[in-house]
This record gives C-alpha cells, sequence and structure tokens, in this order.
C-alpha cells in the first residue's frame, strides 16, 4: 500500500452565511506539487486565486464579491 499527501489552500475571506462564517473553499492541483509556494503560484495563474496580503488566500468567488 502507498500513500501520498496533496497540498490544499482554503480560503481567508469572511462569509456570514457560512455556519463558521468563513468561506470554506479549498484549493489544491491534480498532481503532486511540491510546497505551498508553487501551489499558489498554480492557483493564481490557472484558477484566479488571489493573495493581496501576505498570510491571507482569497478564491475567485470572495475576490469577485469583495470580500478582501
Amino acid at each position: 500500500m502507498t500513500a501520498d499527501a496533496y497540498l490544499v489552500i482554503r480560503c481567508d475571506a469572511d462569509k456570514p452565511t457560512e455556519s463558521d462564517g468563513r468561506c470554506g473553499s479549498e484549493g489544491s492541483w491534480p498532481v503532486r506539487v511540491e510546497n505551498h509556494s508553487e501551489l499558489r503560484r498554480l492557483l493564481r495563474d490557472e484558477r484566479g486565486w488571489r493573495r493581496p496580503r501576505p498570510g491571507r488566500d482569497l478564491c475567485p468567488d470572495c475576490w469577485k464579491e469583495g470580500r478582501r
């Protein structure tokens, strides 16, 4: 049996309609990436994720809705 780890980045935007008040969207890549910096670059370039300030990742939906 083999196992592997896939990196995931969660959206940090506030979303009052969610039960915990957070967005809950996650971004990942279908193949292995070496580190979170590479994952952030792929998500930014290919899927529209943003990182306006260090330590905050925003999904495309939250960015469009202005939850920054």
